[in-house]
């Protein structure tokens, strides 16, 4: 899949992070990603995931990913 990014797009990204000093993961968020970097997903909601907020559980012998410690709760309360 081809990313396209119109001018009016880009420009308006760029005054927004030189104007208001976004945190680093609103950043990332405007910037996007490449379709060559691969993203974790969330195994409970499928949100990407972070290094900061990663939680990795053992269940039934399998290693799962999760974005926060509230959806590997979520995920073994569901099983």
């Amino acid at each position: 899949m081809e990313d396209h990014v119109f001018d009016e797009d880009a420009a308006n990204s760029k005054k927004v992070l030189e104007q208001d000093g976004l945190e680093s993961s609103e950043e990332g968020f405007m910037k996007g990603y490449s379709d060559d970097e691969v993203v974790e997903e969330c195994a409970e909601c499928g949100s990407a995931i972070d290094e900061e907020g990663r939680v990795t559980k053992e269940i039934d012998k399998d290693f799962h990913k999760f974005c926060s410690k509230d959806c590997a709760e979520e995920f073994e309360e569901n099983l």
